[in-house]
């Protein structure tokens, strides 16, 4: 993108830059100013010129505001070296009212056609977008050159040249030949988004696409080519396609911005000015759509202009915000203004007619380069932003797909082990007695129903303790303490331990995760405790401590166990220090001779 952007302004500002200055006619024109409508007529004008009406203006400026006046130039051309010599007089002013050219060469008086910005066009005579004129030369006299100039609206820009007709044609030809690298240029990326915005499916980028649509639209409007090649029969589009590409374009771009910047869902306000002042424009274009089939509305322009300018300024203040809280780059912010400071320069400059430098820099080239580093420069962070997001996506995808991955292949191997748990809970709780039932019934001798219905009643029992450590009931913060409490009661009645339990939680508002994991921790180091440490007593409390988090403790007064040995080899323990994980917890174990204690803090709120 650098590359590009090095060669396009490097053939660009040769456009401005490299052109040689052909003669200046300004040092030879005199002017005169006539108050009123055609208040002269060509042979009262030249008898002021010969009464010396006429003055020489110093500090001459390429801008004048003329109002009501008209404007009268004067310059003489000396004899011709040949009799066939001529030369082309040019006003660097695409939509100029009015300008009229009289001769006068000894006592004969001629005048040339007559051009305006609506009806006699500039092409119609010579094939070219500004005004222009083919002063033929006398060999003998000297030709007096008088020009007409009328414009009530706006300023008037009074830029000439006066050249050979090969200068001329030299620099028409230098001059389209950029023209047509800028279209080329406008045209290319226009095409290059709208493969990038199907090929992505970022449709938003489709907006910023017509745009470029409108700039180009504008562009043949501002430097005159669209009436001179394309739409000079139509009065209502010459006089307002350029107020009307402009108000579609930020139509386009204001829509671009609502969909395209990744604005945080607490930034209502910014949306709004965005949305605004996108819908803003609606209504105005519906105004151009009544003017195209009522008439009417001829200072519409100059309205457009004003609401335009205000929504601009708001989405500078937009995206200096967005800038500052580093939502988008600083060179967005840039390539935005840069084109906005080109014409509030162009408006405000007003060079010598002897400065040409100034006269290219205050003109509409400088603001068509801006805009060129504006669409680049916007190109690049629609580009970059699109890429950034699709590789987060597929970075995001492939770690969700090891954390499924992952999660399955848990699960699996937590399936296994709780089958095979329950396989040697089974074994060791059920052999036992199927065994003995089986010795009983072969024992004939022995076989009372007594004993058989002592071993039916202790396997009955064994079975529904088993069920009891084995049910999870669907548990949550509301019924938390109600389940635990009918557990333990429950084990209580099963088994031959004594099962005490303190609950002080009541008024915690834990999670439903929280809650179940904390009921199984209970139920695995309850179970843990009955199967294997010979205790007479279980005691189980929860309460809230003052650092804010949850305390569970589970003990017992049996044999105690080895800490290092059974961490190895325990699938209970290692369930309950997963567990405990998931909660955030932390778990610490006292074992000895004397019994066990189970210590256990996770935190209310993670």
């Amino acid at each position: 993108m650098n590359l590009k952007l090095l060669i396009f302004l490097f053939f660009y500002s040769a456009l401005i830059f490299s052109q040689e200055d052909s003669e200046s006619v300004y040092k030879e024109i005199k002017i005169f100013y006539t108050d009123g409508e055609d208040q002269y007529s060509i042979t009262g004008i030249i008898k002021k010129y010969q009464e010396g009406e006429f003055f020489k203006e110093e500090n001459q400026k390429i801008y004048k505001k003329l109002g009501t006046k008209t404007l009268w130039h004067h310059f003489a051309l000396k004899p011709s070296k040949t009799s066939i010599e001529s030369k082309y007089f040019t006003i660097s002013n695409t939509y100029l009212p009015y300008g009229k050219i009289y001769l006068k060469k000894g006592n004969q008086i001629d005048s040339l056609y007559s051009v305006s910005n609506n009806k006699d066009f500039p092409h119609e005579n010579i094939f070219y977008r500004n005004p222009v004129w083919k002063i033929p030369m006398d060999s003998i006299l000297p030709t007096d050159v008088f020009l007409k100039v009328k414009n009530s609206s706006g300023r008037t820009r009074v830029a000439f040249y006066l050249e050979t007709e090969n200068e001329f044609l030299k620099r028409v030809e230098t001059e389209y030949f950029y023209f047509g690298l800028f279209i080329s240029f406008l045209i290319s990326m226009t095409l290059v988004l709208v493969f990038f915005a199907v090929l992505k499916k970022e449709y938003a980028v489709l907006f910023y696409a017509l745009y470029i649509v409108t700039v180009l639209f504008e562009f043949l409007a501002g430097k005159g080519l669209g009436v001179q090649y394309f739409w000079s029969d139509s009065t209502f589009i010459t006089n307002n396609i350029r107020s009307f590409s402009q108000t579609v374009g930020v139509f386009c771009i204001g829509s671009f911005y609502m969909q395209f910047y990744k604005l945080k869902a607490s930034q209502t306000i910014l949306k709004g000015i965005f949305k605004w002042g996108t819908f803003l424009t609606i209504p105005i274009i519906l105004l151009y759509v009544y003017k195209y089939f009522f008439g009417g509305l001829v200072s519409l322009y100059l309205v457009v202009w004003t609401v335009l300018k205000i929504i601009i300024f708001i989405w500078v203040l937009n995206h200096l915000y967005l800038t500052i809280k580093k939502q988008l780059p600083i060179y967005l912010v840039i390539a935005f203004i840069l084109p906005i400071l080109a014409v509030i320069n162009g408006q405000i400059m007003n060079p010598n007619v002897e400065n040409s430098l100034a006269i290219k820099l205050s003109g509409p080239n400088i603001y068509y380069i801006m805009l060129s580093l504006e669409i680049l420069l916007f190109t690049r962070y629609i580009f970059g932003s699109v890429i950034d997001t699709q590789r987060k996506y597929f970075k995001l995808k492939k770690i969700s797909d090891e954390l499924k991955y992952n999660f399955q292949n848990k699960t699996l191997e937590v399936q296994q082990q709780e089958r095979n748990k329950l396989v040697n809970n089974v074994h060791d709780t059920f052999g036992g007695y199927l065994e003995a039932l089986k010795l009983r019934l072969l024992q004939k001798a022995d076989n009372t129903p007594e004993k058989i219905q002592e071993i039916l009643d202790a396997f009955y029992k064994d079975y529904r303790y088993l069920l009891n450590s084995l049910h999870a009931p669907k548990i949550n913060s509301e019924n938390f303490i109600t389940s635990l409490i009918e557990f333990c009661e429950k084990l209580d009645a099963l088994t031959s331990q004594k099962i005490n339990y303190k609950f002080t939680i009541d008024n915690l508002d834990l999670q439903q995760e929280k809650c179940v994991h904390l009921y199984r921790i209970i139920s695995e180091l309850t179970t843990n405790a009955i199967k294997y440490s010979e205790a007479t007593e279980i005691d189980i409390s929860m309460n809230q401590n003052i650092k804010g988090f949850v305390l569970l403790m589970v003990s017992d007064n049996g044999i105690g166990f080895n800490q290092n040995k059974i961490q190895k080899t325990g699938f209970g323990l290692n369930s309950v220090q997963d567990r405990v994980e998931q909660i955030n917890g932390t778990l610490e174990i006292t074992s000895n001779k004397n019994g066990t204690l189970f210590k256990i803090e996770t935190p209310i709120n993670d």
